[in-house]
């Protein structure tokens, strides 16, 4: 997948910077990369942000995990410049989510491992739970515009996303002191989670030298509705690192 991946960003960038090459916006423009009207941009950011959850299911809130955060990588842009300190873009991200319930509840597959269910660990019979993740990762298309004052950059847009099947690892310590290790093939483990394979999300971000906020806005619920939690409206804040003409 990893390869494919990279691949398909090398050949999309490929076209994009022909595409720059051959057409005529300005006599006067720079076409070389980060310059001029039309540039395209390898890895020029990335998000590190904490999820907080509207309208989520009550037995999710109530056993919500310590981490339920995000990570989004840029792997290519295509930036036209109309003038000097504006520009429009749109760019192809990789984003994993992830969602961890408190040390004593853990995702537990369900039979079909279509969906996951919360468990205690207490009822469930171990002494710790060492890992219990549930991860959804995506490929995202954002349109943007950006405004540079100086040091300082704004942007704001729009993102669609498509969403692989989300994935769920567990990791424990029985009352015997036995490790359960996680293994595909195991009983607390899937990767066919069902979420809904398309969404979108709305966002913005201001940086000062490369750094700063960003704030995403997730009006629809990643899981299919029974399959996973349900977050009818997603929030996430956190940290933008390399934004920036």
């Amino acid at each position: 997948m990893k390869r494919i991946l990279t691949i398909f960003a090398a050949v999309l960038a490929g076209g994009m910077m022909a595409f720059a090459q051959t057409v005529e916006f300005n006599e006067d423009a720079d076409l070389s990369i980060r310059k001029g009207v039309f540039s395209t941009e390898f890895v020029s950011y990335e998000y590190f942000g904490d999820h907080y959850f509207l309208n989520a299911d009550q037995s999710f809130l109530d056993n919500k995990g310590r981490v339920n955060s995000e990570f989004v990588l840029n792997l290519v842009e295509l930036r036209i410049n109309p003038y000097e300190s504006g520009m429009f873009s749109i760019g192809v991200d990789l984003a994993w989510d992830y969602y961890r319930l408190n040390k004593d509840h853990f995702w537990l597959p369900t039979s079909d491992k279509t969906g996951v269910d919360i468990a205690s660990r207490e009822a469930s019979g171990f002494s710790k739970i060492k890992r219990s993740n549930l991860t959804v990762r995506s490929v995202s298309i954002p349109v943007s515009f950006e405004q540079n004052f100086g040091k300082c950059d704004l942007r704001i847009g729009i993102a669609g996303e498509y969403n692989y099947a989300g994935v769920s690892k567990f990791k424990a310590i029985d009352n015997n002191g036995t490790t359960i290790k996680e293994t595909k093939s195991g009983e607390r483990f899937s990767d066919s989670i069902k979420v809904r394979p398309f969404t979108y999300n709305v966002f913005g971000a201001l940086s000062f030298g490369g750094l700063g906020l960003y704030v995403r806005y997730n009006p629809m619920p990643q899981f299919e509705e029974g399959f996973g939690p349900q977050f009818e409206k997603t929030l996430t804040f956190g940290l933008v690192c390399g934004l920036g003409m």
